[in-house]
């Protein structure tokens, strides 16, 4: 048995830096600097990152399949402990994330497929 784990560890070490760290790093600007950096992180940087790393599990969804999922979960905690504490309002982002994630993988999966038979 070959041993890939470490082709594992490509997608869950940058999903555990970009989900955790920007908003580890966000709590200690100041207050005036502090909301522009979380709109900036939540409509920008996240959903981008979500973007990048469905695109990235496309290309062997087989076995990346886990990749946009936990992205969007390891997005919680961080959110919910570095920024706003516990809200459900946290969920809806999450749930976006995931969204834009799995549709980025279920695309380029496909595309990857036509361009195989073509």
């Amino acid at each position: 048995m070959k041993k890939t784990w470490y082709k594992h560890l490509k997608i869950v070490l940058p999903c555990a830096g970009a989900m955790l760290l920007p908003p580890w790093l966000v709590s200690f600007l100041p207050s005036d600097a502090f909301l522009g950096a979380v709109v900036l992180l939540f409509l920008l940087i996240n959903p981008l990152f979500a973007l990048g790393i469905g695109i990235a599990a496309g290309w062997d969804m087989r076995r990346f399949w886990y990749a946009p999922l936990l992205a969007a979960l390891l997005y919680w905690p961080g959110a919910c402990l570095f920024i706003t504490g516990w809200d459900a309002s946290i969920l809806i982002y999450v749930f976006i994330y995931l969204l834009i994630g799995g549709a980025a993988m279920v695309i380029t999966h496909l595309v990857r497929q036509y361009r195989k038979r073509s």
